[in-house]
């Protein structure tokens, strides 16, 4: 006898045996038993969840001898059929490979006859989003009023690709990505099943790799099973799959709790030596801390929330508890923006390493929360009053003076947020620019100094006047402040100078969207680009270009 497969020997068969979409089952199971089943279905969700499995279900349900049943004998011979797939009144399509107007249109004629031995004709399009928009119109007569006998259920992974003039004539059931504890609990049924010799460590590791697919997860295991020829451990689990092994997360949130910077750069190496893909490494290790995050945060009421085994979350639970809730965040967040960049750059697993070194050296961040509840101590703290007068022949004390000067906390705040405003500069540029083009345009020419008296200081070179003139009328300055307010949340004046040489060394801060090409030169001067005074000119005139002429490589107009 042929072999069978686990996803095809323990795909479900009634409405119980089906995972992780009980909100399907439960109205589906409803509408049976009331009598009010609809004439069209639509099934949307990931692989591998139940969706077809579930038309099939419903199909039996319906042409069950005892049927309509929202509990489908399984042994008549309509149930026989459709469980095999080749149900005389059970059509299943496939929209990828019958995508065409003429299939449809034999579908419509087809629909037309009675069924032969069950109830009603039933048909389940798989792909349903692959149709031809052709197709799709010539379906939409018979789909909105089909014969009393005919019932449709379609199934798709693309639910936006299906015209909205179908779904609309639809009742559409969305499937979930199955939770790896709900699918490793179904791997452990069908080890006791099969009596395998496969470890509960293996199983979560399976779970968790089939991204809430149980049909992935049943697949996975059939192949570890051949590979291993018996036992299954979790060591083969990682070696098949290359997955990182539980040791090389817990010691690598370790090398970071005890900021050891060259033992992370040795750890990181031998991964991605190991032929890790540096974006896997990363998200690993991203999945680890939000098991910690959920292990510090939930105690023993997060272990559904983390496929894991006991001893497993246990050990997460012991090292959650050695960092707090804030670290945590500041974590993921930090590799989240490595992995970003290891997506749009071609520079590897160097944005990691750099992140891990960032994050050794966090504990700095603490002190800015320190500066800020010195900064909040201070706005609480009532005047200094006078010291009364003593009476006579008696010492007054003075008052203790303050550790810590309302001087330097000011000081420390003016640097902060100056900080803050050169991180999102560029997002400011692109508030006022909405606003204003000439006021950002002037801007993006300008150099940020410092806060000074409670004053941003921006400096323009001596050949830039008229940039300097604009920036000072009134009406600019408040464009300005308030789009610094709306993104830092502070009120600040602004105020211009005029630099003397190359203050600070800054250089000029561009807006986000105009990027230097690797000559150094900036975009507004490639072709059909707009220069500054012309984008200034048309904003002030409300004016729009029509033409370019006259304009030579590399120069102005």
């Amino acid at each position: 006898m042929a072999y069978l497969s686990f996803a095809r020997k323990y795909r479900p068969g009634t409405f119980g045996e089906i995972v992780g979409q009980e909100h399907v089952a439960t109205t589906l199971l409803n509408a049976i038993s009331t009598n009010r089943i609809a004439h069209a279905y639509l099934f949307a969700g990931p692989r591998g969840v139940g969706k077809t499995s579930t038309a099939r279900i419903l199909a039996k349900s319906l042409n069950c001898e005892k049927g309509p049943t929202p509990s489908p004998c399984g042994t008549c011979s309509s149930c026989a059929e459709i469980a095999r797939g080749s149900g005389m009144d059970v059509l299943e399509i496939d929209g990828a490979s019958n995508r065409g107007i003429d299939e449809i249109r034999n579908l419509r004629e087809s629909s037309k006859f009675a069924p032969l031995k069950g109830k009603f004709r039933v048909y389940i399009i798989d792909e349903v989003h692959m149709l031809t928009q052709e197709a799709f119109n010539a379906l939409l007569k018979t789909l909105e009023e089909p014969p009393p006998h005919v019932k449709f259920i379609f199934a798709t992974t693309m639910p936006y690709k299906v015209l909205p003039t179908i779904i609309s004539r639809c009742q559409r059931f969305d499937f979930r990505r199955i939770p790896p504890r709900d699918i490793a609990l179904k791997l452990k049924e069908i080890r006791e099943k099969e009596k395998l010799n496969v470890e509960d460590e293996a199983l979560f590791l399976i779970a968790r790799s089939s991204d809430g697919s149980l049909r992935d997860a049943e697949v996975i295991l059939d192949q570890l099973l051949s590979f291993t020829k018996g036992a299954v451990t979790s060591g083969d689990v990682v070696k098949v799959l290359g997955l990182l092994e539980e040791d090389a997360l817990f010691g690598i949130a370790e090398a970071i709790l005890k900021n050891e910077k060259e033992k992370l750069l040795h750890l990181v190496d031998g991964l991605i030596a190991g032929g890790k893909d540096p974006i896997f490494v990363t998200t690993s290790i991203v999945r680890h801390f939000r098991n910690l995050l959920v292990a510090g945060v939930s105690g023993e009421k997060g272990a559904p929330l983390v496929a894991a085994p006991e001893e497993s979350y246990k050990r997460l639970s012991v090292q959650a508890g050695l960092i707090s809730t804030d670290e945590i965040l500041y974590i993921i967040y930090t590799l989240s923006t490595a992995m970003d960049l290891i997506k749009k750059t071609s520079l590897g697993q160097i944005p990691l390493e750099i992140a891990l070194i960032k994050l050794t050296e966090r504990r700095k961040a603490d002190s800015i929360r320190e500066i800020l509840e010195r900064l909040s101590l201070l706005e609480k703290a009532s005047p200094v009053s006078e010291p009364e007068e003593a009476p006579a022949g008696e010492v007054k004390e003075l008052p203790k003076a303050s550790t810590v000067s309302p001087n330097e906390i000011m000081a420390e705040r003016d640097i902060l947020l100056f900080q803050k405003i050169k991180t999102s500069w560029n997002k400011i540029l692109n508030i006022i620019k909405a606003k204003k083009m000439s006021v950002a345009t002037f801007l993006a020419e300008g150099t940020l100094i410092r806060i000074s008296d409670d004053a941003l200081m921006l400096g323009f070179d001596e050949n830039n006047v008229l940039h300097k003139e604009a920036l000072e009328e009134s009406a600019s300055k408040d464009i300005v402040q308030e789009a610094i307010e709306s993104v830092t949340g502070e009120r600040i004046r602004f105020c211009v100078e005029t630099l003397e040489g190359q203050a600070l060394g800054e250089a000029p801060l561009m807006p986000a969207d105009v990027e230097e090409d690797a000559s150094g030169e900036s975009a507004l001067n490639e072709p059909n680009k707009i220069d500054p005074i012309v984008e200034s000119a048309l904003d002030i005139f409300d004016g729009k270009v029509t033409d370019i002429r006259g304009k030579k490589a590399g120069g102005r107009i």
